[in-house]
């Protein structure tokens, strides 16, 4: 709570003093807090976020549930780790299953450090520097460490093949090692990975956003929809939005190539992409694997 208040503070470009003119409190308030000499109260705290840019009530809620004792602390609460992003890998440590689907995109939990870095650099062109390509790079690498937990989540990705035939990787043995890593990947017991046919063929197209629906081992506790937007990931608790997303990542499942021939796709992927002889037959565009259940 400490660190993440001082490197907020730091990153609205205040120092301490004029923070303290600004919340109406004592320097030494300020440096004690920040030094983890004292507990904020809550209200303070939540004045703090507001003159740091927090106004988001998730952000805060995050935040301020470290400061209450409502939780404990986990990886994601380092100063480093934005704070638009820590509410969301909050949730996604603690589900079951994970699904996903993000259009023209390999999903963080998937990606190379080649591609996390590319995924950084074209986020936040032109402004991105060596420092936050790294940064964001070690982050996903970070979170990928969930997938090798005992007792961790399983994972459900579709894949649109533009996504990995056009990576943002300039270095064609960066493509192919990504390719290599999604075809490892597929081979997890815990990690089921599908790659979308041709809209042509299926005749179904989706039009929103890459999400991500998250299903905790507590029955009582409502699946999670996570919008991934430009800025941002949304988190969305009505479950009537999550229901209609479970509906089309049924739908984007059943229009995919199966789960079993997934590793034929890639080396066909991989073979086009390499000048080799494609490696995949007709019979892969047998609709959905009966392998893994959505519900």
């Amino acid at each position: 709570m400490a660190a993440r208040l001082a490197a907020l503070r730091r990153a609205r470009g205040l120092s301490m003093q004029a923070a303290a003119r600004a919340a109406g409190l004592n320097t030494s308030t300020i440096y004690r807090i920040e030094h983890g000499l004292v507990a904020a109260r809550e209200s303070t705290a939540r004045a703090l976020l507001e003159l740091y840019g927090v106004r988001e009530r998730a952000q805060q809620a995050h935040v301020l549930s470290l400061l209450r004792g409502d939780r404990e602390p986990g990886w994601f609460d380092a100063p480093e780790v934005p704070l638009a992003l820590a509410g969301f890998l909050e949730q996604e440590d603690d589900a079951e299953v994970i699904y996903t689907y993000r259009p023209r995109g390999v999903p963080p939990l998937l990606q190379t450090r080649a591609y996390a870095e590319a995924a950084v650099r074209a986020s936040r062109r032109p402004r991105a520097t060596a420092e936050q390509v790294a940064g964001g790079a070690c982050l996903v690498m970070r979170g990928q460490r969930l997938l090798d937990r005992a007792g961790g989540p399983r994972l459900w990705a579709v894949l649109d093949r533009e996504a990995i035939e056009d990576p943002p990787l300039p270095r064609p043995q960066d493509r192919l090692e990504q390719l290599d890593a999604l075809a490892l990947a597929a081979r997890r017991p815990n990690v089921a990975v599908q790659v979308a046919r041709p809209v042509a063929e299926t005749g179904f197209l989706y039009q929103g956003p890459p999400f991500t629906l998250l299903r905790f081992p507590e029955r009582d506790r409502p699946d999670l929809l996570v919008l991934h937007l430009q800025r941002e990931p949304v988190l969305v608790d009505d479950p009537r939005l999550a229901e209609e997303h479970h509906q089309v990542f049924a739908r984007l499942a059943l229009a995919s190539f199966r789960i079993d021939f997934t590793p034929d796709v890639l080396r066909d992927v991989r073979a086009r992409l390499s000048g080799s002889t494609p490696v995949v037959g007709a019979e892969a565009a047998a609709g959905a694997s009966g392998q893994w259940v959505l519900r």
